[in-house]
C-alpha cells in the first residue's frame, strides 16, 4: 500500500496544541505544517495497513455482496479514510513521535551540512 496523498490540514496548529496539552509534544516545539501533515499521513497509513490485514479474506460484506465488481478497490478506499479519521482524532501517538523525529533530523548537524542552501 502506498502513502495517501497529504491533504492540507487547516487545523494543524490546533492539533499540535492538543498534542502538547496531552503531553505528546514538548511545550516549545515549533509549528511546521508540512511536517505535521506528513506525520499524520504516515500514522494514517499504519492504520490503513493494520485494518487491511484485519479485512483480508472477508467476503460478502454489506451491499457489495460476494461478486461485486471493484469490491477490493472500494474497501481499500474505505480503509484509507478510516485510517485518516483515526489519525486525525489522536490515533495511537505515532504522529507526534514522527513529527518530533522529523524536526530533530532537520536540525541535526549532518542534515545541515548536506543542505544545498548553506
Amino acid at each position: 500500500m502506498s502513502i495517501n496523498a497529504i491533504t492540507p490540514n487547516p487545523n494543524f496548529a490546533i492539533d499540535i496544541r492538543k498534542a502538547i496539552a496531552r503531553g505528546d509534544l514538548p511545550k516549545n516545539i515549533p509549528q511546521n505544517r508540512k511536517a505535521w501533515e506528513t506525520a499524520q499521513a504516515l500514522e494514517a497509513n499504519v492504520f490503513q495497513t493494520l485494518l487491511g490485514a484485519m479485512f483480508e479474506g472477508v467476503k460478502g460484506e454489506g451491499l457489495l455482496g460476494d461478486a461485486a465488481t471493484g469490491q477490493d478497490t472500494w474497501r481499500g478506499m474505505l480503509l484509507g479514510e478510516y485510517g485518516k479519521a483515526l489519525s486525525a482524532t489522536g490515533g495511537i501517538g505515532l504522529a507526534p513521535q514522527i513529527y518530533r523525529s522529523m524536526l530533530r533530523n532537520q536540525e541535526s548537524p549532518v542534515h545541515a551540512a548536506q543542505s544545498p542552501n548553506r
